[in-house]
């Protein structure tokens, strides 16, 4: 090797001698910049559920509401609260997931209803009268307990979703036959929802509920009302009566007994509209003493308004026939209904489609016990708006 070259390779070992002959390379991994392992990030919590204010925390409206507000209400149990909310203690409006679609109502409440005024009921012991003024309202009702009978009255539109009603242990509430809702003078749309009637009150004669509002349209969805009580001589309890008229009831899965009467639908002091009745079943408590009634469907060939049953049905008192627990009855001299295979129509009524069944429907109540009520869950809505 020439002189020159075994220079250059003595250098070379000094060099190597002196940086420790590594090797020049790409970095460590265990120094490389990125994500912390899977086992340091910490798994994302649940939100926190949310609550609706109470009565006595309200919260400030940022806008003005674009109805009117109604006054507060007339008697004491409904109070106002300062500014629209979008969470009904004890009801929620959503389903924690789609429900199918067999399950979901026919008809949604108004639209904008989450920023109606609220009124508050909390009296037990007696009648609330919600008042409100012409304008639009949204009824509230304890999350954990029962209140007494609430007439909602003078309102355009009303929403009133979830909660529980236990009627007085009086035939009459404010000087009138007690009705545990009883809705009146109002012009829009009435929605009750997901509520729970309790009519099995000793010394009680209610009615389920009432209206007398002609230019109403009142929706009856997912509601129980169990065991009204009434007599002949006394307040004729019936599940449901617009006696007083409105433009038109829609009811969807409706469950009800009495010991008098059931769907009195018939028109009597005021002009119907129209009508659906649509998965409901009504009959018999079979609570005593019993005086006059059974019939747990009553309409009327002449009222003229188109009348729709769908799913409809009716169990008679113990050892009544079926026959016989309907209005016209089979017996009639006019308009007799016509009974075959346990299923009643009316040929001589031409506004009346469909007809109900005798007994109760084969999977159980349309609105089984613990379904409404306090707690209320809705399935959401089939249709638009109302």
């Amino acid at each position: 090797m020439p002189a020159r070259s075994r220079c250059v390779v003595a250098l070379a070992v000094l060099a190597c001698l002196l940086t420790g002959c590594r090797p020049a390379g790409p970095a460590s991994p265990t120094t490389a910049a990125g994500p912390p392992p899977p086992s340091t990030v910490p798994a994302p919590s649940a939100p926190a559920p949310t609550t609706a204010p109470g009565p006595t925390t309200p919260a400030a409206p940022t806008t003005p509401v674009a109805t009117s507000t109604p006054a507060p209400a007339a008697t004491t149990g409904a109070t106002a609260t300062a500014g629209p909310t979008t969470t009904v203690p004890g009801a929620t409006t959503a389903p924690a997931g789609p429900a199918p679609a067999e399950a979901r109502l026919s008809w949604a409440p108004p639209a904008g209803w989450e920023d109606y005024p609220v009124r508050e009921v909390t009296a037990t012991d007696a009648m609330t009268v919600v008042d409100a003024r012409g304008g639009d309202v949204r009824i509230v009702l304890p999350a954990d307990s029962a209140v007494g009978p609430v007439t909602v009255t003078d309102c355009r539109n009303a929403v009133l979703i979830g909660g529980q009603i236990t009627v007085l242990p009086s035939a009459t509430a404010d000087g009138q036959d007690q009705r545990a809702v009883y809705v009146r003078d109002c012009t829009g749309t009435v929605h009750l929802e997901g509520l729970l009637v309790d009519g099995d009150v000793e010394g009680s004669q209610s009615d389920g509920i009432a209206a007398n509002a002609p230019e109403a349209v009142l929706q009856v969805q997912n509601v129980r009302i169990e065991g009204v009580r009434g007599t002949e001589s006394g307040n004729h309890a019936d599940v449901f009566q617009p006696w007083g008229g409105l433009r038109e009831f829609r009811i969807d899965r409706l469950t009800g007994t009495s010991n008098y009467q059931g769907l009195h639908i018939s028109e009597n002091l005021g002009e119907i509209g129209a009508g659906t009745v649509r998965r409901a079943d009504v009959g018999s408590s079979e609570v005593t003493p019993v005086e006059g009634g059974g019939h747990f469907l009553w309409t009327d060939c002449t009222d003229g308004h188109p009348l729709v049953f769908d799913d409809v049905w009716i169990e008679p008192r113990a050892g009544r026939q079926f026959g016989r627990s309907i209005w016209p009855r089979t017996d009639g001299l006019t308009c007799p209904a016509t009974v075959t295979d346990g299923f009643a129509t009316w040929p001589g009524n031409p506004t009346l489609t469909g007809g109900v069944h005798e007994g109760s429907p084969p999977e159980g109540d349309f609105v089984p016990a613990g379904t409404v009520g306090l707690g209320y869950v809705s399935p959401g809505y089939a249709g638009a708006p109302g």
